[in-house]
């Protein structure tokens, strides 16, 4: 693993919150799952060499299984928004029950900082991001392929509150009382912020709100703050809503004013694993891939047929 490589490969596992580094049947390194969901990197025999197990008898056994984790094929990375945690494991094994089973580990997050972690030369495969800018800003870097470049799925804007607060919609947060707060995700980072911005300034305001903002780092986030009763409000994805009991939909963002938010999906070549992400790109897109975002709550890419 050559250092640039090992470097990015632990700068993505630092963005993932990993909490605890744990050895087990001597050849793998697990990794404590974080924020972005990373499962498994597989460990070299150098690296397992430095950890000085010295008995003849387990250095042989060390050199079997660091030989059998070295002719394992490397996972298939995925970076994927946080807004896809619950739709893409039933894909990803859809998909794999399908092809053979390739081997295939998903991280989530944010999608400006995973997009980050591809330009630092993290090993990533493939992207599924919340919205267009992330991935055409690698495109146009030449980090990810054009030619494989597409509109997954779309999703809407959705005003949430707390069981028992107060009921208002987009266009009269205004009406909230002195102190109250209202939780979105950071609009320099967070994708979800973003979308939040176009529709609260295009119903003119944001300026006036902005003031009661409490910013979370990905759309989980937002939903811890208002679940938590730290914000009377909080704009999230519908996909992300519907499952959450302890939180109530209060509106739902359409009409000329509310974005048009859609999901975008390109593979990273050269890092291995291109050939089955575009195969799990085009499984996405098929018929199944699309029935499975739907039993999720998103709706269909602008191709779609009627």
């Amino acid at each position: 693993m050559t250092r640039r490589r090992l470097t990015a490969t632990r700068a993505l596992a630092g963005a993932s919150g990993i909490r605890k580094l744990e050895i087990r049947k001597l050849g793998t390194l697990r990794l404590g799952i974080g924020k972005l969901g990373i499962r498994k990197l597989g460990i070299c025999a150098l690296e397992m060499g430095a950890l000085g197990i010295g008995a003849l008898g387990m250095g042989a056994a060390m050199g079997t299984s660091a030989r059998a984790a070295s002719d394992a094929p490397r996972p298939t990375t995925l970076a994927a928004a946080a807004s896809l945690r619950s739709a893409l494991p039933d894909l990803v094994k859809a998909f794999q029950d399908a092809s053979g089973r390739p081997p295939i580990q998903v991280s989530y997050g944010a999608s400006d900082a995973l997009r980050a972690q591809v330009e630092a030369g993290a090993p990533v495969d493939a992207v599924l991001f919340a919205a267009p800018d992330d991935v055409d800003a690698l495109i146009a870097k030449g980090l990810a392929d054009g030619s494989t470049r597409r509109v997954i799925a779309t999703n809407t804007l959705v005003l949430i509150g707390p069981l028992e607060g107060p009921a208002v919609r987009f266009a009269t947060l205004g009406s909230l009382p002195a102190g109250a707060h209202i939780a979105i995700g950071d609009p320099r980072s967070v994708p979800a912020g973003r979308y939040a911005k176009q529709a609260l300034s295009a119903l003119g305001s944001w300026d006036a709100l902005a003031p009661r903002f409490v910013l979370g780092a990905d759309v989980a986030g937002v939903l811890a703050i208002v679940r938590r009763g730290e914000a009377e409000a909080g704009v999230v994805y519908e996909t992300d809503a519907r499952e959450i009991r302890d939180v109530r939909v209060l509106d739902r963002a359409a009409g000329a004013w509310a974005p048009h938010i859609e999901l975008v999906a390109a593979v990273i070549p050269g890092n291995g694993g291109a050939d089955v992400a575009r195969g799990f790109l085009d499984f996405v897109g098929s018929p199944r891939g699309r029935a499975g975002l739907a039993a999720h709550g998103f709706g269909p890419p602008p191709d779609a047929a009627p």
